[in-house]
């Protein structure tokens, strides 16, 4: 029995000495944790005031519609009322909107925040960007922005805000299109993890 056991030891040491040139590394895989992005489409006339009316819905609506954004006012899209407490992933947030610009091209200006349940704001995460150039034809156009982490608070909502320019060389009006194939929406990133 002992010159087995001595032979097995021999072998065991001469295989380890071959093992000396291999590199073996543990990566976490990337699937167990990461982001996901929630998009909200619009799927009612967008409301203009600070109080959460119309809700975005979670997913693309079957119908169709408008609205109207007059030269120098504001309308609001707002996310579905968060029930708990969400913490948002630091991330890119996009607001996709299918628009034409009437009279002339113009642009929008949009903002983002985080409101409580009442609408008011508790955080910014874009204040006051452009959007590219809005023809006087339907076109779609899209703002992107890295928003960092941040909580919206229980019953809390994010709403996005869309402003018309004002003074006379700026569009009489733009009209924001809603519905199948041309959903106006934002995407807001979302943390996940899994097991």
């Amino acid at each position: 029995m002992k010159p087995v056991f001595v032979l097995i030891l021999v072998a065991a040491v001469s295989m380890g000495s071959f093992a000396t040139n291999v590199t073996v590394t543990t990566t976490r895989l990337a699937g167990s944790a990461g982001t996901l992005t929630y998009a909200y489409f619009e799927s009612a006339s967008a409301s203009s005031g600070t109080s959460p009316s119309v809700n975005t819905a979670l997913s693309q609506p079957s119908g169709t519609g408008t609205t109207t954004i007059s030269r120098g006012s504001t309308v609001d899209l707002w996310s579905t009322q968060f029930a708990s407490s969400r913490t948002l992933a630091t991330g890119t947030w996009v607001i996709d909107i299918w628009a034409l610009a009437n009279g002339r091209s113009g642009q929008l200006t949009v903002s983002v925040y985080v409101t409580n349940s009442a609408g008011t704001v508790q955080s910014t995460v874009l204040a006051s960007a452009s959007t590219p150039t809005v023809g006087t034809s339907k076109t779609q156009v899209a703002v992107t922005a890295s928003g960092l982490s941040l909580t919206v608070p229980a019953s809390g909502y994010v709403e996005v805000t869309l402003t018309a320019p004002s003074g006379t060389g700026t569009p009489t009006s733009f009209t924001l299109y809603w519905g199948k194939a041309q959903g106006t929406d934002f995407q807001i990133p979302v943390s996940v993890v899994t097991a």
